[in-house]
């Protein structure tokens, strides 16, 4: 809300560039009785702002879904018009390019196909359709779009993760993310996005969850992740909370081992599921289970996948969810390397679960259901449940009238990149400086760039040597090739700019190989003040503890680099906070005047 006001100031004076904005430092307006008597205004200028940034995508607007009470006839009619086998093949949402037979699948009625996040959207729309004519039933088609629907490759919007939004601290900003992921995946026919993120990253050693997550305070991710949800499926998506009951507070991926959440319930009543019980006011179509075991909630290791504690007890009776909830990918390690192909499609159902994603077999799996129906070892009681709300869901967003996603109209919305002025206010409100030094850098100053990547990131690093326009700039490899060249660019420098792109990659928290820790090393004994950029996980700014600045953005997308050297160099300021406690971390405030 903080940020709605200036970022809505900015725009109704007419200021045409995110770059170039003053803004002075936010401040707080919440709680107490002047902030009572501000909704009004607070609500206005959040609005103002959400309209402007959502401006690009008139007459591109999502199908309109139906009335509850006409969805519910519709829901029960079909289930009616259901065998049991048809009834359980609803129960399973499959992944694109891990099936042989998709169009099969479409025919015996599945529940819907999962589409990976880099697939072109042509070929998303021609898929969709396709398989869609050979429906009996409409397909929820789902996806991982946390970073938005674009990439490199086209004109959607490609987005920072999560821990922006956190660290600009605007539920407007949020509302928006939600929004513009929600018109740009509908647009090319997907109908569930497996996102909002509403983990609570309080373990700096999480391998995966880390910027994925709005940060540490739940009650701040419990009203971003709600903020995400309003406007995701108020533009015809159903958008989902991930991963219950937590997945933060773990040192393990479970894509590729089995894990533990720690801690009692009161601890688990207090972190991990904080936020659900803010964000589930939203009405979340879907929650996503994690295949970690919750301590809290069952004596032998069960995966929350597989707890009836967890999916039952807690999330539909204590916290009163009646959605959809989904397991995680059943080829993620944490449950293939553990169990069989039969428990992997029952257990969960007779956990809570309503629908089974990504099994790799899934004409075996259903048979094993349908099998387990027919022993009485799951109720059929239990079966129907999950297929009326899916079915339910799925008329509620219009599906089962809603034509197929029209290719004219998905090329004139990929003519430019619509979101574009949203990213950029994102982007640039998530930079966060920590520690200025000798920040901003003045003008006259020699300025040395050294960057340092644990992945190629030819683009980034480019953008930021263009942006930023050092007078001497140096790449130090994995290996330590540039180490040399890096070295004597900062003796000759008044400032040190040591940029580190490191991505949070599978099983492996981030780290500067030896090579590389040595170059930075040397470079500090130069005597030359050094500010250290982090582009992606902010943990990483420990490993440079001594850094006389310290900047932080979340993200490693080109449009984070000129962001960053917008700050650096003084064109912009940095109104981002830091959402995460970064152990050894020390944290000062004020930027030297600009001459």
């Amino acid at each position: 809300m903080r940020l709605a006001l200036s970022l809505a100031a900015a725009l109704v004076a007419g200021l045409a560039g995110v770059s170039g904005w003053d803004r002075t430092p936010p401040v707080p307006v919440r709680p107490g009785p002047v902030a009572e008597a501000r909704d009004d205004s607070l609500d206005a200028a959040r609005q103002a702002l959400v309209d402007s940034l959502l401006a690009p995508y008139a007459g591109f607007e999502a199908p309109a879904g139906v009335p509850d009470a006409q969805a519910e006839r519709w829901a029960e009619a079909t289930l009616e018009g259901m065998t049991l086998e048809e009834r359980v093949a609803q129960l399973f949402v499959v992944e694109l390019g891990a099936v042989r037979d998709p169009d099969g699948l479409a025919r015996l009625g599945v529940g819907g196909f999962h589409v990976n996040r880099r697939t072109p959207p042509q070929e998303v729309r021609a898929v969709v359709a396709r398989l869609g004519a050979r429906a009996p039933v409409p397909l929820f088609i789902t996806a991982d779009y946390e970073w938005g629907v674009g990439t490199r490759r086209s004109n959607f919007t490609e987005l920072p993760a999560a821990m922006a939004y956190g660290a600009a601290d605007s539920e407007a900003l949020a509302e928006v993310g939600g929004a513009v992921t929600a018109l740009e995946a509908r647009a090319q026919g997907v109908n569930v996005l497996f996102a909002p993120v509403a983990d609570v990253n309080n373990n700096a050693r999480n391998p995966i969850i880390n910027t994925r997550s709005f940060g540490e305070d739940p009650q701040r991710v419990g009203e971003l992740a709600a903020a995400y949800v309003r406007g995701a499926q108020a533009h015809g998506v159903w958008a989902t909370l991930k991963h219950f009951p937590g997945h933060g507070n773990t040192d393990t991926d479970t894509h590729v081992a089995f894990a533990s959440v720690p801690g009692d319930w009161r601890q688990l009543w207090a972190t991990e599921l904080a936020p659900y019980r803010v964000a589930l006011a939203a009405e979340p179509g879907f929650v996503m289970s994690t295949h970690l075991w919750a301590r809290a909630l069952d004596r032998t290791a069960t995966p929350a996948t597989f707890s009836r504690a967890a999916l039952t007890d807690v999330l539909r009776d204590s916290l009163g969810y009646d959605g959809l909830i989904t397991t995680d990918a059943m080829n993620m390690g944490a449950v293939r390397d553990r169990y069989d192909a039969r428990d992997r499609a029952v257990l969960p159902l007779l956990a809570g679960a309503d629908i089974v994603l990504n099994e790799t077999s899934p004409r075996r799996a259903i048979r094993y259901v349908v099998e387990a129906v027919e022993r009485g070892e799951l109720p059929r009681e239990r079966v129907d449940a999950s297929a009326r709300r899916i079915l339910r869901a799925k008329a509620r967003l219009g599906l089962h009238t809603a034509p197929a996603p029209d290719r004219s109209r998905l090329r004139r919305m990929l003519t430019e990149v619509r979101g574009a002025r949203f990213a950029d206010a994102l982007t640039q409100a998530a930079v966060t400086v920590v520690r200025p030094g000798p920040l901003p850098i003045r003008r006259g100053e020699r300025v040395a760039l050294v960057q340092l990547a644990n992945f190629n990131a030819d683009r980034p690093m480019t953008q930021l040597e263009r942006d930023l326009a050092p007078d001497a700039r140096a790449r130090v490899s994995t290996s330590g090739g540039g180490r040399a060249s890096a070295v004597a660019a900062a003796r000759g420098a008044d400032v040190a700019v040591v940029a580190m792109h490191l991505r949070v990659k599978q099983g492996a928290p981030p780290r500067l190989t030896p090579a590389q820790r040595r170059a930075v090393e040397d470079m500090e004994a130069t005597g030359t003040p050094v500010v250290l950029v982090v582009l992606g996980n902010p943990y990483a700014a420990a490993l440079v503890p001594d850094a006389a600045g310290v900047v932080v953005a979340y993200d490693e997308t080109t449009r984070t680099a000129t962001a960053v050297a917008d700050v650096l160099a003084g064109r912009a300021r940095a109104t981002g906070r830091l959402p995460v406690t970064v152990p050894g971390l020390r944290e000062e405030s004020g930027m030297r005047n600009q001459e």
